[in-house]
């Protein structure tokens, strides 16, 4: 029976609405290993989620700015060499890129996976190549903000300028864009037969593997995360404190909705290598998007992401553990 018809049965004997939700869920469609994942977007986090996927067992095509393209294989693997890993890399620009081949992945993809590093959000022409009636899409997973303006203000704002851009501070113009992203991504998903599921960062940290690469050190992270040379984009200081923020915030909050604050007045204290208030590891928010595909409580739902103090990144039954636990 389709599932309307069988939450409608259950309504009809007066099921509890414990009952319909665990129907629910267990109806939802799940993404297997072996399928076809595609990663769109740019950045760290997207990067890191397109190397999740893949070691997850996902074919996957990671489809990204021609910048992202050559510096990927490195963030992804030591020395650039993917070896068995199902990852491909493909532009969506620039003179390498093939509109004939992004329709084609699209339509293939059984899982699709969303993420701006910054604060960009997708518009509705490029949802609409990706979510598309007639194509093999299942299930997708798109990276959102937190929206509820919670913590946020001046203090958030002063941090942003002054300690460190990648402080989320909700201006009103990036959560206009989000939430007419996740609009759309509804319609369009509920329009295809897709189920969808909004994963939500406060500020982006880290994101790297915890050690710098060097002989010698023995700094514990997350190995699955990506490699030492993320530690080598962008402003360095005189100690990298994403490495350091890499080896103690690896522990993960995930709750259901969109209810977690940013960093308030302690913003410019935790505005770097220290965890605060507001805080999303990117590692966590790419394994939350990719484990968002296979969750089978993740459907049709949102979650927000928050880092903790710890040296335990989740696996992939901790994962699943906490998209139960979040409901």
């Amino acid at each position: 029976l389709p599932l309307r018809c069988l939450v409608g049965l259950c309504r009809s004997r007066r099921c509890s609405s414990t009952m319909i939700a665990v129907l629910i869920a267990h109806s939802a469609t799940v993404i297997s290993p072996g399928s076809k994942v595609l990663v769109v977007g740019s950045g760290p986090v997207c990067l890191c989620a397109a190397k999740l996927a893949a070691v997850r067992g996902f074919s996957t095509t990671c489809l990204v700015p021609p910048g992202d393209c050559e510096l990927g294989p490195g963030l992804v693997s030591e020395g650039g060499d993917l070896g068995s890993l199902p990852l491909t890399f493909m532009p969506v620009a620039g003179p390498e890129a093939s509109e004939e081949a992004i329709e084609a992945v699209a339509a293939s993809a059984e899982g699709l996976i969303l993420a701006i590093d910054n604060e960009g959000a997708f518009g509705k022409p490029v949802l609409e190549t990706f979510l598309q009636p007639s194509s093999a899409l299942r299930r997708v997973a798109v990276m959102s903000r937190y929206l509820n303006g919670e913590g946020m203000g001046f203090f958030a704002s002063a941090a942003k300028t002054a300690a460190n851009k990648d402080v989320w501070a909700a201006n009103a113009q990036a959560v206009a864009s989000y939430k007419a992203m996740e609009a759309e991504v509804a319609r369009m998903s509920g329009a295809a037969g897709v189920e969808w599921t909004v994963i939500r960062a406060g500020t982006l940290k880290g994101g790297g593997s915890g050690c710098s690469g060097e002989e010698g050190d023995e700094r514990s992270g997350e190995p699955s995360l990506l490699t030492p040379a993320f530690y080598e984009l962008g402003q360095q200081d005189i100690v990298n404190w994403r490495l350091l923020y890499d080896c103690s915030a690896l522990k993960v909050k995930l709750v259901r909705g969109d209810t977690l604050p940013g960093p308030g007045f302690t913003a410019a204290l935790t505005a770097t290598d220290k965890v605060g208030a507001g805080d999303s590891h990117r590692g966590a928010v790419a394994a939350a998007l990719v484990e968002a595909l296979r969750s089978p409580d993740a459907a049709n739902h949102d979650y927000s992401v928050a880092a903790e103090e710890g040296r335990e990144f989740p696996g992939e039954k901790e994962w699943s553990h906490l998209f139960e636990a979040a409901h």
